[in-house]
This record gives C-alpha cells, structure tokens and sequence, in this order.
C-alpha cells in the first residue's frame, strides 16, 4: 500500500507483483485510519490476495463506494 502512485504506477508495469494499493489522497490515513483499514479489508474480502495479483487497486475509488 502506497501514497507514491506516480512511481509505483510505471514500475508496476515493469515487474510482477502481488499487487498494489494506491491512494491519492495524502491526508487519509491521518484523517480516517480505520476507513482506510476497512477500505483495504473490504477489497481483500472481494477478491482475496490472488485476485489482485499484477493489479493497482485505486483505495480512493473503495473508500469513496464504502462511505457513500
């Protein structure tokens, strides 16, 4: 999980990777820590760790959906 999305988008096409969780946001986790965790949690409940093996999973998008 990372805020860094600008370098870690263009690695993550590089490399393979177990996935990665981006945020764009970078007062979330100060904001809203336990939104953010159940952000993370609701995503590996949708589709486990394989399932986003080789993928950038934007949290914002979550988070946004979750707290609607």
């Amino acid at each position: 999980m990372t805020n860094n999305a600008k370098d870690f988008e263009s690695l993550s096409q590089e490399y393979d990777h177990a996935g990665l969780l981006l945020y764009y946001e970078q007062t979330l986790p100060d904001t809203d820590p336990e939104g953010l965790a159940r952000t993370v949690d609701e995503v590996f409940n949708q589709y486990e760790m394989a399932g986003i093996e080789n993928e950038l999973v934007d949290l914002g998008e979550w988070y946004e959906w979750l707290h609607e």
